[in-house]
């Protein structure tokens, strides 16, 4: 049996757990995203399992090691590491895109599936070529294959990483600050997600052991706020609010309701003179409260009497209950 050092087993073990952990938390939010049908949180969870197979290969080298005291494949290795890795920056990229230029957002990511187009050319031409391996001295196995600074591909992903950090985590933190509310904070848990997925990717090169470990840690945890993001969050009290025309124009281009903020799938409520979008559960508290639509003040149910509020007016309380997906 192969003589791990004490730093090879920190790092196999920590890696095995880590993308053990990436698939589960990965399919956990495909499995949610198709029951409460969150599309972009589809493509999150498919992208976040790509992130997780980038450090496959660490795993597969660390059992092969321990089992046959024998290393995988390198050309192997770098394939599994690095075409993996820039194709979970596009899944982050598209969803960045769809957000913040949802009108223009071919424009927006063409560039970027070109940039990203060349980096896995270079690998997949030249694999051994492109990458640093990097292996204790003597024993133990391969702990990373990080691109080579003077390499073809490095030039182009740093690029990938500088792109995605400005215009997806800048970009989210850009538009946090235009909103006010639940909107905010979604654009703001955003933003934390994209700068920690991406800070974190560009230290695992820099680091190792101990280290190296929590900045793997620090990249996968991004899912935290990835989720806060991106789920259906219908809120349980709000209060009539004066609503801004971008933040209605927001609403009805990522199809959101404009009371409970929550996505709106197929069944709801258009207002038949602004198209203003309500969710069931919205429309139904309004009817029965001032019965107009918060933009235009258009009767909700004609058969109803109307309470437009009037400002300076206590303003009513509506309760929603969240989606119930127990069955």
């Amino acid at each position: 049996m192969v003589d791990f050092s004490s730093e090879d087993w920190l790092i196999g073990l920590s890696t095995m757990g880590i993308v053990i952990f990436g698939y589960i938390v990965g399919f956990f939010f495909l499995y949610k995203s198709r029951k409460l049908k969150i599309r972009l949180l589809t493509i999150y969870s498919i992208g976040f399992m790509f992130a997780a197979t980038a450090w496959l290969p660490i795993v597969i080298e660390f059992i092969s090691v321990l089992l046959t005291e024998n290393s995988i494949n390198k050309v192997l290795y770098v394939y599994l590491m690095w075409i993996p890795a820039p194709i979970a920056a596009i899944f982050i990229y598209y969803i960045a895109s769809e957000f913040l230029a949802p009108k223009k957002k071919w424009y927006v990511l063409t560039p970027f599936l070109v940039y990203v187009g060349f980096t896995m050319l270079g690998t997949i031409l030249n694999p051994l070529g492109v990458v640093i391996f990097i292996e204790p001295p003597l024993t133990g196995f391969i702990h990373k294959a990080g691109l080579d600074p003077a390499g073809f591909s490095s030039f182009f992903g740093l690029i990938n990483f500088l792109i995605l950090l400005v215009f997806a985590g800048f970009g989210y933190l850009y538009k946090a600050f235009k909103f006010k509310g639940v909107i905010r904070k979604k654009f703001f848990f955003l933003s934390i997600s994209v700068i920690f997925v991406v800070g974190f990717g560009m230290l695992d090169s820099l680091t190792s052991g101990i280290t190296l470990v929590l900045v793997r840690i620090g990249a996968m945890s991004n899912f935290i706020f990835a989720y806060l993001g991106l789920r259906q969050e219908p809120e349980r009290r709000i209060k009539r609010v004066k609503v801004s025309e971008e933040e209605v124009s927001f609403h009805k281009e990522r199809n959101i309701c404009l009371v409970c903020k929550g996505n709106v799938s197929r069944a709801n409520y258009m207002c038949p003179k602004c198209n203003t979008l309500y969710c069931l559960n919205c429309f139904h508290a309004l009817s029965d409260l001032e019965n107009v639509c918060w933009v235009c003040n258009e009767a909700i149910d004609k058969n109803k009497p109307v309470k437009p509020y009037k400002e300076g007016d206590e303003p009513d309380v509506l309760k929603f209950h969240e989606k119930d997906t127990s069955k």
